[in-house]
């Protein structure tokens, strides 16, 4: 080929390449690199970036440490005294059992979720890790693991504390805009140890040493009521509804009436938890004499291992 034809060959094929990925940038992958020896085009395979997750915002975000498997890890709690126990999770959990003299000394330990973000601003993505622990007796105590990486190797950055059950219990963990969302129970003024009433939700900030928190916590009702309504002139209602843990009714109602609560179903139980009255049980239901004038609340409760939808049905008179 002459030199007239090299050169226009080196101008065109870029020009046609280019041409190519605009007209169909779907199907396109390569890059078009220019050889600055050469002049002539180099096509090279490329990836688009990963958008960051949870992270600062600039830029694309190191997700490196998703590679460590924490469902395999050691970890070093606080649960079983007031010094930390290193032990190995296999598979997301850990048991030993040590027999005393007059009993047995049980320990449980388990992860239960992992998700990622980037806590400390770096532009890479930390492990935060939520755990749970028994140690014999009635009491799941959480606590919330920071996990960076150091010269390809997961290191603590720091903890966050939770609770037993109700009382501070560890519901999730996030990174949204660069803060550590914490979201624990709360037992609220009626509730007890193994019943949760409200969510705590708590921010927090990476202060290049600790987390410090950022914000007003916010309380939340974790199964707010739903007022029963019942058409004009008739005094019974159903309602079709699908319970992942607990749902709620309240309505109001006369001493002397008998409020009849049934469901089609016994993936769900149904009980009257506020209201004074003579309660009988039935089959999937209850008939409930009342005492008072005032608000009654139904609840209804899943005794399955996935949602349960379920047919309610609420007669009073």
């Amino acid at each position: 080929m002459n030199m007239f034809g090299e050169k226009m060959r080196n101008y065109w094929l870029p020009m046609l390449l280019a041409a190519i990925c605009a007209a169909n940038v779907s199907s396109c992958s390569a890059g078009i690199k220019s050889d600055t020896n050469s002049g002539a085009a180099k096509v090279e395979n490329s990836e688009a970036p990963i958008p960051g997750e949870g992270g600062t915002g600039k830029g694309d975000i190191d997700k490196a440490i998703r590679k460590i498997d924490f469902k395999n890890f050691a970890y070093e709690p606080y649960c079983a005294g007031e010094e930390t126990t290193k032990i190995t999770v296999k598979n997301g959990e850990y048991s030993k059992e040590t027999k005393e003299e007059e009993y047995t000394d049980r320990f449980y330990f388990n992860v239960f979720d992992v998700t990622y973000g980037d806590v400390d601003a770096d532009n890479k993505e930390e492990a935060i890790i939520l755990s749970n622990c028994n140690t014999g007796g009635t009491g799941q105590f959480t606590e919330g693991f920071v996990y960076t990486l150091k010269a390809g190797k997961p290191a603590l950055l720091t903890r966050f504390e939770g609770g037993d059950r109700a009382y501070g219990g560890l519901r999730s963990a996030k990174v949204e805009n660069g803060l550590l969302v914490v979201e624990r129970n709360d037992v609220g003024e009626a509730g007890g140890a193994c019943c949760p009433e409200f969510s705590v939700t708590t921010k927090y900030k990476w202060n290049g040493k600790e987390l410090q928190t950022s914000g007003a916590e916010v309380r939340k009702e974790l199964y707010p009521e739903e007022k029963v309504s019942f058409a004009k002139g008739t005094s019974k209602t159903t309602i079709n509804v699908t319970v992942e843990d607990i749902k709620r009714y309240s309505l109001g109602a006369r001493a002397g009436q008998t409020l009849t609560v049934s469901t089609n179903t016994d993936n769900v139980t149904v009980a009257l938890i506020e209201g004074d009255a003579n309660v009988t049980e039935g089959m999937n239901g209850f008939s409930a004499r009342l005492k008072e004038n005032g608000k009654y609340v139904i609840q209804v409760q899943n005794n399955a291992e996935k949602p349960a939808p379920a047919i309610l049905t609420i007669e009073i008179k």
